[in-house]
């Protein structure tokens, strides 16, 4: 006896594979009354399909096969290891799940376990290495325990019982998903850092080809590039600083390329805003400092902090260099009186008052 809808060249998918095992195991269990010819049919039919299923997904590592329904979840060691590029490559256990027959009568395992899907993808797709095998062998085990309760709900009635070991794999789901998204942040600080080392060697690159365009009459070449370096290394430094005080969180859902992208960026910006702050300070566009005199260390001193202190702080460097914009840092009194002026006339003989009294 073989099972008709299994041929010898049909792909079996995971639902294939739980069916022909079920039927297999009632077939072989001690309460069958299959005869020895379909016994050893559904052995074999069921051995062939294990092997075409494995030859796509990879060896069958675990599973938990539920008693009376065709359920079950499985996790696959991923595609053969076959070449010596694939042996190169990471590549990520897969996870399985038919469960829709079990859970019909238990909404919150379904939804537990409809949450273990995600997290094995999300954790396949983002992560890497070890920290993708952990997280995809924890929701494997979470799994099997919640399939379990199925089985054990259907051989007891205590309700109270039941519910409270389902609370209690719901947790752990929750505590799988704050671990993953610890390990994606993680891995996502790795790559946007390595964007900014890539954007670090293109600006080096960039200063290079620009240093014979900076060669001129009242040019500071020096005082330049110092402060395109200082703000690129502000850039730097700030995330670092973030990064080791925990507060530096990326969207790590993303394409790794995008991330790659952001932080090849970021010591671009670092200098964009380094080389701003030098021409708006010595232009004296913005008069928030008094510039030491030119050819003096301390100008060039003076004016790489300052470029340092921009790329370090976006937020710092846009109020300040704003400001010139606004007309703050040219006309403070201007600003001060259309403040005033603003004011109720209350309230400007009151603190006219004031300064009188002070005065006196």
């Amino acid at each position: 006896m073989s099972d008709p809808q299994i041929t010898p060249h049909k792909r079996v998918t995971f639902p294939d594979l739980v069916r022909i095992h079920f039927r297999w195991r009632k077939a072989m269990g001690s309460g069958s009354t299959a005869s020895e010819q379909e016994q050893a049919a559904l052995d074999d039919a069921y051995h062939a399909a294990l092997q075409r299923f494995e030859d796509e997904h990879g060896e069958l590592m675990s599973a938990y096969w539920c008693a009376d329904v065709e359920s079950a979840v499985a996790l696959t060691a991923g595609r053969p290891n076959t070449g010596w590029v694939r042996r190169l490559l990471s590549v990520a256990p897969k996870f399985h799940r038919v469960s829709d027959w079990a859970t019909k009568d238990d909404p919150e395992i379904a939804r537990a376990l409809h949450q273990c899907d995600e997290l094995a993808v999300r954790a396949g797709e983002v992560l890497r290495g070890r920290s993708r095998r952990i997280s995809i062998q924890l929701v494997m085990t979470s799994a099997c325990h919640l399939l379990s309760l199925v089985d054990a709900h259907s051989e007891r009635t205590d309700a109270a019982a039941h519910k409270a070991a389902v609370a209690v794999e719901q947790r752990q789901l929750q505590t799988l998903r704050r671990d993953y998204r610890e390990a994606a942040n993680g891995d996502a600080q790795l790559v946007y850092f390595l964007g900014m080392v890539v954007g670090v060697a293109l600006l080096g690159l960039l200063y290079i080809s620009a240093n014979s365009v900076l060669r001129g009459e009242g040019i500071e070449e020096k005082t330049i590039i110092g402060c395109l370096v200082a703000g690129a290394v502000g850039a730097v430094v700030s995330v670092v600083a973030r990064i080791n005080s925990g507060t530096f969180a990326l969207d790590f859902d993303v394409a790794r390329g995008y991330t790659l992208f952001l932080g090849a960026v970021r010591p671009v910006l670092g200098s964009v805003f380094g080389l701003l702050s030098y021409f708006m300070l010595t232009s004296k566009f913005v008069q928030f400092f008094s510039v030491p005199e030119q050819d003096t260390s301390e100008r060039f001193y003076f004016l790489c902090v300052i470029a340092f202190a921009a790329g370090f702080s976006e937020r710092w460097a846009q109020d300040t260099l704003t400001g010139g914009l606004t007309g703050r840092g040219r006309n403070k009194d201007a600003a001060a009186a259309a403040t005033q002026a603003k004011q109720p006339a209350a309230v400007r003989k009151r603190r006219a008052s004031d300064e009188d009294a002070v005065a006196d």
